[in-house]
């Protein structure tokens, strides 16, 4: 991890943290190799990067003197994504947290199997440990996107939404045609492990939706993420 995480309610006095927990102490000790005085990049979920210096380290506890705020990033996309596989959710879910989203809005697709809404990543919001990761990954964004699972494709909730694509491979569009103000605020559908249907894709289509191909080949749900995300990452800067 480029930055460790912490919940605004660990911070005591708005100036010092206290904390014991294996993962972090681990990171600590084993991969940082750090003693006191040391300075690292810590993030306060919800609030910001900061930089934080190590006043007492011993085995199984730790305090930091938070020091100077640095300057973070807002995070700028969406995601709307069919259940699939809960190997290929984790994977989506920290690495588009690390890339900057804003949100994740999970439903169960015509396609998608229906265990998969039964995954023990949605229970307890257990998901969060994977947003957690990426943003400790991105040492950029310190927000904790918005998450929520659906039983069904809802659509009407993205209607005032400006900015909307779906990626389909029916299409010869693409995110390079488009004008600067056009990927603003992006949501971008992605459909499960084995595709749209031709109803979904009809049905996105009347909700405003533009279908967009980011590549010749059929790809992973999480590469479909990452490489559309990288795509309009590259137009916008």
């Amino acid at each position: 991890m480029n930055s460790i995480c912490f919940f605004k309610d660990e911070i005591i006095d708005q100036a010092e943290i206290i904390f014991n927990d294996k993962k972090r102490l681990g990171h600590l000790h084993t991969h940082l190799k750090s003693k006191v005085s040391d300075t690292l990049t810590i993030t306060i979920l919800d609030q910001g990067i900061y930089k934080a210096e190590i006043t007492k380290l011993e085995e199984f506890n730790c305090t930091l003197k938070i020091l100077d705020q640095i300057k973070n990033e807002s995070p700028w996309f969406h995601l709307l994504i069919g259940l699939s596989r809960p190997q290929t959710i984790k994977k989506v879910l920290e690495h588009s947290t690390t890339l900057g989203a804003a949100s994740f809005n999970l439903f169960k697709a015509q396609l998608s199997e229906k265990s998969y809404a039964q995954s023990k990543i949605y229970e307890d919001s257990s998901y969060q440990t994977f947003l957690i990761d990426g943003l400790a990954q991105s040492k950029v964004y310190s927000h904790l996107p918005e998450f929520s699972l659906s039983k069904y494709l809802n659509l009407e909730k993205y209607k005032s939404h400006k900015n909307k694509f779906f990626l389909s491979l029916n299409t010869v569009n693409t995110f390079k045609e488009l004008e600067l103000s056009e990927l603003q605020n992006p949501l971008l559908a992605i459909g499960p492990e084995r595709g749209w249907t031709k109803k979904e894709e009809s049905l996105l289509l009347e909700a405003g939706f533009s279908p967009i191909k980011i590549s010749q080949s059929v790809l992973r749900v999480e590469h479909a993420v990452y490489t559309s995300v990288g795509q309009l990452e590259m137009l916008r800067l």
